[in-house]
């Protein structure tokens, strides 16, 4: 039991420490390494400490566990379908590595190409802001991308003020508005972002259809721990 515990809290710190090599680092690779940490404590305390309450911290680490898992593949399998005959489709925006886009933002606007391709009448709004460690804003970013790939330019609108993924869907729900589309959209973003945006264009009131973008299976669960978070403030401070 103690050694079988230790070796898989090693094997999750090993799991959420080596995305920092992909040069993936955020919420979800923290909480990973806490829980890993948390796990190999167990494993190194069995008989050291009161056995009662050793059993409650071990229950409790195997329920926080199934809780998880079952909400990582509720985010997952939210953002396997995909989107049809829709008149916009959203590009969400994600890192630009200074002038450089990340590989989420290039699959991102691979998968809306795709799109595009098969529905030539709808247009792209193109949402993402510019941060502080980027050359150019995400938006520009994947205009830039879309007319390589022989998209035509009449069809890119840009939202290049945008921070969040709120923002993303409130300001991209805007140019909607303006341009007199009835609130549908599709959304090209990533696999484990779909549940939460589709949670706040619910908000907003736009129908959407997800166009979903795959993850590397290398940091894929990195992203889907981090989305618990944001589903969660999501759900606290927009009730």
């Amino acid at each position: 039991m103690t050694i079988a515990l230790i070796i898989i809290g090693l094997i999750i710190i090993t799991a959420f420490s080596l995305t920092v090599f992909e040069d993936v680092f955020n919420a979800g690779n923290i909480a990973g390494i806490l829980g890993g940490i948390y796990i190999t404590i167990l494993g190194l305390t069995y008989e050291k400490i009161n056995q009662l309450l050793w059993w409650i911290l071990l229950s409790a680490a195997v329920l926080s566990t199934v809780i998880i898992i079952a909400l990582m593949s509720i985010i997952y399998f939210k953002g396997k379908t995909k989107a049809e005959n829709k008149n916009v489709i959203i590009i969400l925006g994600c890192r630009v590595k200074w002038d450089r886009p990340s590989l989420s933002l290039i699959k991102r606007v691979d998968t809306a190409y795709d799109f595009l391709i098969k529905n030539p009448k709808a247009i792209a709004i193109l949402s993402g802001g510019q941060g502080k460690d980027e050359a150019l804003s995400e938006a520009e970013c994947m205009k830039k991308l879309l007319l390589e790939k022989g998209i035509d330019k009449s069809r890119l609108i840009l939202e290049d003020k945008s921070t969040t993924t709120d923002e993303n869907i409130a300001f991209s729900l805007k140019i909607i508005n303006e341009l007199g589309f009835d609130k549908s959209a599709a959304i090209a973003t990533s696999e484990y972002h779909q549940l939460r945006s589709a949670m706040i264009c619910k908000r907003y009131g736009l129908k959407t259809n997800p166009q979903s973008s795959k993850t590397k299976l290398s940091i894929l669960h990195v992203f889907l721990l981090r989305e618990i978070f944001g589903i969660i403030k999501e759900l606290i401070t927009n009730k």
